[in-house]
């Protein structure tokens, strides 16, 4: 739906390689918004009014009911604590959750080979057997001598060396081959959105996030006047490992210092820096036409959804999820459609960035539509910046 050519001062290799490396990570992946929830001890707060006249006024489930019997009930102070409940709910979320980031991955460990890899291939004693800068087919394979098609992929060098000795075994007496790195090609990361230079670069050290981002040149910036400021929104930025939201905070990381969020880079990572100018509200779930909608003049929640095309026949119409803050602490607001739709309540107007989440069943505990909702963002999101323009309105610093 929102499918556009990359931007042009991208040149066509990295374009390319972007859409390649960055598509193929949308199908699973996780993200979020602007802002912070009150309580710092639930990442994921409990559902609440923002007002006393919010849409969002709902009842508090009756610890002694079972929830059948609580269908009105929404998040709230509950008898259980708070872990035991996420736990509950979490075991019941079909989406995966965020991975933890570890101090040690095992590429630092030990190198494995892959395509973009070459190799110096020598026999021991035999100088003109040498082969130098063989390079690892794109199929994984590589072939030295009579050693044909043997299986590179995934194999640290040693263990290459020895399946080409075994192979070699056939047509030479004891044959001791040494192989040497020549290139080193194979392990990159991808960063995009409001960064100096996007693009897909090579990982051939340990590199922590913020080198990442240094290596893309930094936070783009633009200027009105004499005053210069970054165009990026870290509460909305993130990082994707795996198809999977890595659980850092770019915004902590970046303006707090917290160098415990600077997680080391792994193989086929990805980063996507969230831009600060866009006016815009997302409309997802069980609407027609889910996706992005401008903001043009003042929406509220009911006409949102209309933009959007409207429920779909899969959709719960009852109360749908309004997410309002950073991809770390979300603040959540459960908005009763029902009573706005009959007037007993009043619509609740959307802010900049917010997500309307409309789901396929019934929610009593907002952390379980919450995960979803934050699941379908990251997915869309991916998705339009990788093929949408960047907005034209930044005024490039000088």
């Amino acid at each position: 739906m929102f499918l556009r050519d990359l931007p042009s001062n991208l040149g066509s290799g990295i374009r390319s390689a972007l859409r390649a490396s960055a598509i193929g990570l949308l199908i699973s992946m996780a993200g979020g918004f602007l802002g912070h929830a009150q309580d710092a001890r639930a990442p994921f707060a409990w559902a609440k009014p923002t007002d006393k006249g919010s849409a969002s006024v709902g009842r508090v489930p009756s610890p002694e009911l079972p929830p059948s019997q609580n269908p009105g009930a929404w998040a709230g102070p509950m008898a259980m604590p708070v872990d035991a409940v996420r736990r509950q709910v979490r075991a019941e979320i079909d989406q995966m959750p965020a991975v933890e980031p570890v101090s040690n991955p095992s590429w630092h460990r030990q190198y494995t080979l892959g395509p973009g890899d070459s190799l110096n291939f020598s026999m021991y004693d035999r100088a003109d057997l040498a082969r130098l800068a063989v390079p690892i087919a794109p199929d994984g394979t590589i072939s030295y001598l009579q050693a044909v098609g043997i299986k590179a992929v995934g194999r640290s060098i040693p263990e290459l060396r020895r399946a080409v000795e075994q192979s070699l075994s056939k047509y030479h007496k004891n044959p001791r081959v040494i192989v040497t790195p020549a290139t080193i090609g194979s392990k990159r990361f991808t960063i995009i959105g409001r960064v100096r230079e996007p693009g897909s670069y090579l990982l051939d050290r340990p590199t922590s996030i913020l080198e990442g981002i240094a290596t893309a040149k930094g936070i783009e910036v633009g200027s009105i006047g004499n005053s210069a400021f970054e165009l990026a929104d870290l509460e909305r930025s993130f990082v994707v490992r795996n198809g999977r939201k890595l659980q850092v905070d770019l915004a902590d990381l970046y303006f707090q210092g917290k160098l415990s969020e600077n997680a080391y880079l792994e193989p086929n990572d990805y980063i996507y820096i969230a831009s600060s100018l866009r006016n815009e509200i997302y409309v997802l779930g069980e609407v027609n036409r889910p996706g992005r909608l401008k903001m043009v003049t003042p929406l509220t929640v009911t006409r949102a959804i209309t933009e959007a095309g409207g429920y779909n026949r899969k959709a719960y119409k009852q109360r749908v999820l309004l997410v309002r803050g950073s991809i770390h602490k979300p603040e959540v607001q459960v908005v009763e459609v029902d009573d706005v739709l009959h007037g007993r309540a009043p619509d609740v107007a959307l802010q900049n960035r917010d997500i309307v989440f409309v789901d396929n069943r019934p929610f009593q505990i907002a952390e379980r539509a919450l995960d979803s909702a934050i699941f379908t963002f990251v997915q869309t999101v991916t998705s339009e910046v990788v093929n949408d323009e960047f907005l034209k309105v930044s005024i490039p610093a000088q």
